[in-house]
């Protein structure tokens, strides 16, 4: 019979990977740490940043079930329960969703753009983007 397993599970660091600003989409690297250091490529949504942040915590949430779940095991389901908890994650949630606005805002700031002057620079800071928790 298995115990609880608690995982306890550290966001790092997220980065713009590849955007795409006609469908409002941005390709994250998350780096985070559940034991050992980890990164996930994850596409979200800007156009709801809050809702694109906690969909990155679900998702890391799921994989993490997904890796501890017992192989097979045909136990009661309360002994393969699976506790995966993230450090300081309102503030996560929170820093993240402002971060993903800073995206959407910058990608905007692209889609507006009609000369090409500056347009390099806007692509180079969105490429610049990270935070670090």
């Amino acid at each position: 019979m298995r115990k609880m397993e608690i995982i306890s599970l550290e966001i790092k660091k997220i980065e713009i990977g590849r955007f795409f600003p006609k469908e409002d989409k941005v390709e994250l690297n998350v780096s985070f740490n559940d034991g050992s250091d980890k990164e996930i490529f994850k596409v979200v949504d800007i156009s709801d940043s809050e809702n694109a942040a906690e969909s990155i915590l679900a998702d890391l949430r799921k994989m993490e079930k997904s890796i501890h779940k017992p192989n097979g095991d045909k136990e009661l389901v309360v002994d393969n329960f699976v506790n995966i908890v993230v450090k300081n994650e309102d503030n996560t949630i929170k820093e993240a969703s402002e971060f993903i606005q800073k995206i959407k805002n910058k990608i905007d700031e692209i889609k507006s753009k009609n000369v090409a002057e500056g347009y390099l620079d806007i692509i180079r800071e969105l490429k610049g983007l990270k935070i670090e928790f």
